[in-house]
Parts: C-alpha cells; sequence; structure tokens
C-alpha cells in the first residue's frame, strides 16, 4: 500500500499510525514522499524504524525534488509490480477490517478496476452526507462508525463513473491494461478520473467497497491550509474535453436516490444516523375519525420506539386533539403540508402515508419527500364496489389510482391477511412488496376528544354494564338519544350506511326478536350517512312495511368519540352485522366498555376475533336473533364472550405493530426501489405543480384525445390566435357553471379545480 506524502504531517501521523494499527503485518507500506516541505515526517518514520515500533515493512521514499501526485503515485506502482496497490491519502485514518473490505469488493469481479472506500469526505461516497463533512457524526468515534458501517453493509458493491482518489484498491491487472496516470494533471486533480476513464473505455469497472469507512480530512495532501488547488478547474476542463459524458454521469449519479449507490450510502447513513422517517399525517384535521385515530397511534407507537428520527407532516387546519398529542411527542417534529409541498423539507429515508392514496395529487406530492415510500392500503371495498361512486368513470378513476398507487409504493402494509390476499389476488403487487401489520386496540389516545380510554390489559368488566341514561364520567349523551326509555334494552349497531356495513339486516334481526321473541327494546344506528353506495333507500323501504318496528329505532347518524363512548356505555349489545372489513375494531372498542358484540366470522374479523363467539350466522335472521337474546340476557354468555375478545387483545398492540413496521421500514430502505418507484419519483421531482385536471387530460387514459393534442399545443403555442379562443372557452365555462348552480338552487361560488374523492 502507498501513502503519497506532501506537507500536513499531523494528518500524515494519524494516517500511519492508524495503517500499522489496523493492517495485516504482512503488507508492505511505501510511503512516497514529494519532496514534502516538512522533514519531521522523515523523522516520525525513521524514529519509528529505531524503536521497533511496528513488524510491518515500511518503505520510505523521498524525491529529490517534488515531481507532483500522479509521477509520485505512479513510481509506487511502478516498485510494486507484480502486486495491487492501495493508495491512501495522508490525510486519512483507517479502522479495523479496511483492507480486508477493500480486498473482497475489488476482487469481487474479475471485470473490477478499482475499489474505493466510503468516506465522510469523498464527493459521491461521502456519509453522512449528502455532500462531503468536516467529520463524522459527533457522537462516534472512527473505530465504532467503521464497526457499525461494516456490520449494516448490504456488500452491494455498486459501480462507479471513477474512482475516488482518498482511497482506492487498484488491480494490478488494470495498471497492465491501461497503464499508469497521466501526467497532463500534474501536480494533482482528475488523474484518477481519468485513469479510471480509460479503463472504463478497455471493458473494467469501479466499485464501492461499501462495508468500509475511511475518515478523510480533506484538503491535506496538496495544501498546508486545506484550501482548494487553483488547479482543479483547468484540469475538470480537461476531463470534459477527453470525457464528454462524465460530468453529466456524476450529476445523474448523485441525483439517483433509488440506484445501488444510494442503496449502499444510504445504509451506512443510517447505520450512523438512524433511519429519518416522514409520516403523511395530513388527514388530522376534523372530528376524530377511525383512520386519524390509527394514523396519531401509529405515529406514537413508532415515537415510543425512539429508534426513528420522526418527523409528520401535519395539515394547515391540524385538530385540536390530534395538536396536543404530537405535542405530547417530543421527538417528532411536525412539518406544515405547504412546507414540505414547497421542498422546503430535508428528504427522509422513507416517507410512509398509514392510510389510503385518494388522488394523484397524493403521489406527486410523497414522491420527492423520501427515497422510499411505503403506503398503508385498509383495504379494497371501494375498489370491487362500483356503487359507491357518482359514475362509472369515477370508479374506474378510483381502481386506476389504486394500481398506480400500489404498483408505485416500495412497500404496501395491510391491516389485515385478508385485504393483502385480496390485493395479491388482484394482481396489484407482488407478495415481496406486501406485508401485514396488524392494528393495535390498546389505544392511548382515545381520552382525546373527550372520549373514554381504553382499559388495556386490565381484566373485562364482565356483565356488569350500565343501563341508566345518566352519562359516565368523560363521555357525552348524542343529541337524540334522550328520546330512549330508561328501562330499555339496547341493540347498538356502529358504522356509516354503505350497504356492506349491512344495516338492513340489523333491522331484520331486530323485527325477528320482537316478532318471534316479544322483544321490546331499540335498535339505534349510529354512523355517517353516505351520498353514493347508501342503504337507506332499501332501509325506509322496509321500515315502511313494518311501522311497529319503525318506532323502536333510532338513527343517530354521525357521533363524535364522546358520544359513541356513552353509546358503548348504554347497550346492552353491539351489533356489527358487516360483509367486509379490513380489520373490525367495533368488537374490541365495546368490550372495552364491558359491551358484548355480535360479528359474523368473515374477511378480517376471523382473523383478528375467534369465530365461535361472534353470535351472527351469516345470514341467518332466526340463529341470529336467539344469539342475541343470549347476550343480552345471559350473564355467562357475556362474560364468556368479553373473556375471549380480552385475550385475542393481547396481542394486538401498537407498541407490535410499531416493532413490525420498524423490521418493514429496514427491509424496505435496503431492498431495490419498487419496479415502478423511479418513474413515480421523477413525476414528482418533475412535475410537483401538474394539477389532478391536467393529469386527466393528458397520457394513456387522459380524456383529451391523443390527436387533438398536438392542435391544442400548436393553438396554445400562437399566442394572437389561442389567447382569444381560450378566452372565450373560460368565460363560456364560468357561464354555464353559475347557470347551472342556478339552475339547481344554489348561490354561484368561485370556481374550484378540486375533484372530489370517493369515500371507502
Amino acid at each position: 500500500m502507498c501513502i503519497p506524502v506532501y506537507g500536513a504531517h499531523e494528518r500524515f501521523v494519524a494516517c500511519l499510525s492508524s495503517v500499522l494499527a489496523h493492517t495485516p503485518a504482512e503488507v508492505p507500506v511505501l510511503i512516497a514522499d514529494d519532496a514534502s516541505p516538512d522533514a519531521r515526517s522523515a523523522e516520525f518514520v525513521e524514529g519509528l524504524a529505531e524503536a521497533g515500533a511496528s513488524e510491518h515493512t515500511v518503505w520510505y521514499l523521498r524525491r529529490e525534488e517534488n515531481v507532483g501526485f500522479p509521477a509520485n503515485v505512479n513510481g509506487a506502482f511502478a516498485m510494486a509490480a507484480p502486486a495491487d496497490v492501495v493508495v491512501l491519502n495522508s490525510d486519512c485514518v483507517v479502522a479495523e477490517g479496511w483492507l480486508d473490505g477493500l480486498r473482497d469488493a475489488a476482487h469481487s469481479d474479475s471485470r473490477i478496476a478499482t475499489a474505493t472506500a466510503l468516506t465522510n469526505h469523498g464527493s459521491v461516497v461521502s456519509i453522512p452526507g449528502p455532500g462531503p463533512s468536516a467529520g463524522l457524526p459527533q457522537q462516534w468515534t472512527l473505530d465504532a462508525a467503521a464497526a457499525a458501517v461494516r456490520e449494516a453493509s448490504l456488500r452491494i458493491r455498486p459501480r462507479l463513473p471513477t474512482a475516488v482518489g482518498h482511497c482506492m484498491w487498484v488491480r494490478r491487472s488494470a495498471l497492465e491494461l491501461v497503464g499508469g496516470f497521466d501526467l497532463a494533471f500534474t501536480p494533482g486533480y482528475g488523474e484518477e478520473v481519468d485513469f479510471a476513464q480509460r479503463c472504463l473505455h478497455a471493458g473494467l469497472a469501479h466499485v464501492v467497497a461499501d462495508e468500509v469507512l475511511v475518515l478523510h480530512h480533506g484538503g491535506g495532501s496538496f495544501s498546508s491550509d486545506g484550501r482548494r488547488n487553483p488547479v482543479q478547474e483547468t484540469h475538470e476542463r480537461i476531463l470534459a474535453a477527453r470525457y464528454p459524458y462524465y460530468h453529466d454521469a456524476v450529476h445523474e449519479l448523485e441525483d439517483d436516490f433509488t440506484g445501488p449507490l444510494a442503496r449502499a450510502v444510504g445504509a451506512a447513513r443510517r447505520a450512523l444516523c438512524g433511519t429519518s422517517v416522514m409520516i403523511d399525517a395530513r388527514i388530522l384535521s376534523g372530528p376524530m375519525t377511525g383512520t386519524q385515530l390509527q394514523v396519531l397511534e401509529v405515529i406514537g407507537a413508532l415515537a415510543r420506539t425512539q429508534r426513528l428520527r420522526l418527523r409528520v407532516i401535519v395539515p394547515e387546519e391540524l385538530s385540536g386533539y390530534a395538536a396536543g398529542a404530537l405535542r405530547a411527542m417530543p421527538d417528532v417534529r411536525m412539518i406544515p403540508a405547504r412546507q414540505a409541498a414547497l421542498g422546503h423539507v430535508e428528504r427522509a429515508d422513507l416517507v410512509h402515508r398509514p392510510y389510503q392514496v385518494r388522488s394523484e395529487e397524493d403521489l406527486a406530492f410523497l414522491a420527492p419527500l423520501g427515497e422510499r415510500l411505503v403506503v398503508t392500503n385498509q383495504d379494497l371495498i371501494a375498489f370491487h364496489n362500483p356503487s359507491y361512486f357518482r359514475s362509472s368513470s369515477r370508479w374506474q378513476a378510483y381502481c386506476r389510482l389504486t394500481r398506480e398507487a400500489l404498483a408505485i409504493a416500495d412497500h404496501v402494509v395491510f391491516i389485515s391477511e385478508h385485504a393483502r390476499a385480496d390485493a395479491l389476488a388482484q394482481d396489484l403487487l407482488e407478495p415481496s412488496r406486501a406485508s401485514v401489520v396488524l392494528n393495535g386496540v390498546d389505544h392511548s389516545l382515545m381520552a382525546l376528544d373527550g372520549a373514554v380510554g381504553p382499559r388495556g390489559a386490565e381484566s373485562p368488566r364482565g356483565v356488569e354494564s350500565p343501563r341508566g341514561v345518566e352519562s359516565p364520567r368523560g363521555v357525552e349523551m348524542p343529541r337524540g338519544a334522550q328520546a330512549l326509555p330508561d328501562a330499555a334494552e339496547v341493540i347498538l349497531c356502529l358504522g356509516t350506511d354503505f350497504r356492506h356495513k349491512n344495516r338492513l339486516f340489523a333491522l331484520r334481526l331486530a323485527d325477528e326478536l320482537r316478532e318471534r321473541h316479544g322483544w321490546e327494546g331499540r335498535l339505534v344506528f349510529a354512523g355517517p350517512h353516505v351520498t353514493e353506495g347508501s342503504s337507506s333507500a332499501q332501509e325506509a323501504g322496509f321500515l315502511a312495511l313494518r311501522p311497529g318496528l319503525a318506532g323502536a329505532v333510532l338513527d343517530l347518524a354521525a357521533v363524535s368519540e364522546a358520544e359513541k363512548a356513552w353509546l358503548y356505555e348504554r347497550a346492552g349489545v353491539v351489533l356489527y352485522p358487516t360483509v367486509y372489513e379490513g380489520f373490525g375494531l367495533v368488537p374490541f372498542e365495546a368490550a372495552d366498555h364491558g359491551t358484548p358484540c355480535l360479528w359474523a366470522p368473515a374477511t378480517a374479523l376471523a382473523e383478528v376475533l375467534p369465530d365461535d363467539v361472534g353470535g351472527l350466522q351469516p345470514w341467518d335472521v332466526a340463529a341470529s336473533a336467539e344469539a342475541a337474546l343470549r347476550l343480552l340476557r345471559d350473564d355467562a354468555a357475556r362474560a364468556a364472550q368479553l373473556a375471549a375478545i380480552h385475550d385475542a387483545a393481547q396481542t394486538l398492540t401498537w407498541d407490535a405493530a410499531a416493532a413490525r413496521l420498524l423490521e418493514i421500514y429496514s427491509a424496505t430502505c435496503d431492498a431495490p426501489a419498487a419496479p415502478g418507484g423511479g418513474a413515480a419519483r421523477r413525476f414528482g421531482v418533475m412535475q410537483p405543480q401538474m394539477s389532478s385536471d391536467a393529469v386527466r387530460l393528458v397520457g394513456p387514459d387522459g380524456a383529451l384525445p391523443p390527436d387533438v393534442e398536438r392542435p391544442l399545443l400548436a393553438l396554445a403555442s400562437h399566442r394572437a390566435v389561442g389567447t382569444p379562443v381560450f378566452g372565450a372557452l373560460r368565460l363560456g365555462y364560468r357561464m354555464g357553471y353559475v347557470w347551472s348552480r342556478r339552475l339547481r338552487g344554489r348561490p354561484a361560488e368561485p370556481v374550484s379545480p378540486r375533484r372530489e374523492e370517493p369515500r371507502s
């Protein structure tokens, strides 16, 4: 190995000391002193020899006059023949295992000419990066940092367009094929690039030894004050003239955050700095919903691990409960969505959207924020059901969006195995990019918004559930609930009135109870009403034929978390006749309030809950009604079901979910980018201002016919003709918009380009 020396004595001493400490004794060390003005370097080496301080063979060659770096190293190449040569700048420091790592990388393929070590100061091979830095992160010593990088290394030996001269293994076969450094680059800078290009032209290659970290102080080899050498720009021009592609290749490599080099550097960076994760939490506005609760719990659980550098993108109108919860997490940094949209944030190792993508704008927004993208897809309910959309085109657009999002994501998280299997059956992604992370049911944030928090691992309260109408502490009676008689048995049916929620079955069951069993209780519906895919018409038709039942049904529509807690406490049993669920939280929530629940063993519910205690027989009204009566009136049956739900809940914790997410994050960062990820990221970076309407106009599925695109472009480019034509189009659109609203009895509002998205 060769250490070229010129000045910077203290750096040289540190360099040689580290080499002697961490290099096998059988490897000879050549110190090539290029007439350094500091005589102390020679004295230091002589002192080592006289003291017998090292078992190494150390050769010290001092030139009579300065010949420059290329000629100086060429001399070392000649002296070392027929061996390979490691060239190490005198302002570098090495650690344990450095030479073995370089050797393994350099000889991993017969075509390899050079292997370059990672460093803190080495252009494209710099960590923690991006770009060179003065040193390692403050908490690290070189020995510890090098060991951490070696442990985390992917050992993929990414290819480089050039060797990087701070520390490089040069194969003898490459020197024999193309020769040494070109003296045109005297006194230095650019010689290794020129050598590397000649190797490339001859069919050889250059790699990174991504398991090796070398400390590089920078500037010490050629100047005592670390300033940039004035001949560098001249040599850059020579390189540009000889190899016109070179600088473009380097720039492209610097901009590529999905390729092998980015993966290798990223693994080393994460080993030293931890993984930076950005969570898309823009949904945290307005009243609390199940999805918002899930997002908050995911953030809280990840923060508790203390293993991530966690940032959260929040909406401009962040809700009070979410703001309070996030402020209680001191290690979580909140980033306004507008700041992220403008690109005023450092790119994360990984960005995670823990709920479904709703628009093309979401993808364009997320793409430039992280080197990898993880998306949670709760279910495919809307994907399969055209009745949940205003038109066929909207449904098809939603399906295309789902396919695009799952194709682009580097990894997709599903909240049940059923949801994952459903997506795989539709060929939406490959199995290797799909994982299941079950939600937790031990919510720590439900006390927000006035709701009662969970009882966690406490034993269930058996059959002792309150029956009076007085609100328990921390809960709130919903409007309209005053109509419930004090002594009436209440069956509570929670959820929106989407058809798959099966509220019509709840009515049939209540009717069966009244007609066959003399039940005189009340059925209470609580949940938002939807505009598309609602079962309200069928419910109204059913009740119109049964006026007696209609008087026993109370529909409270949407309720707050606090009001929902009151209903749980008031109900004798919760009815959950859903046909399709991504997870199925309601039985756990009900049991937490001491209230049993009726459900059918279907979709995700069959994974997280025992089938034999759900009670509902799909969809046998008579058998299900008998099960409902047992849970309403049989204390032993109530207690047994609550105990079974409690047992099922023990493994469904948010901390377990966070631990699984950490595994997925790590594997996703280490893995190659998704097949469609690169194009998606370019779309996000290059066209962040492209509106959804523009996306819907052009492209393979765009509304604008391809044979009209070029004429419209020509018209738009010709201002004299295009300005009046497009002006007339805009005026006609605005007038038509205002007139259509007046016909529908609505006040005219400013035209907005925002598109409606289906709710799933």
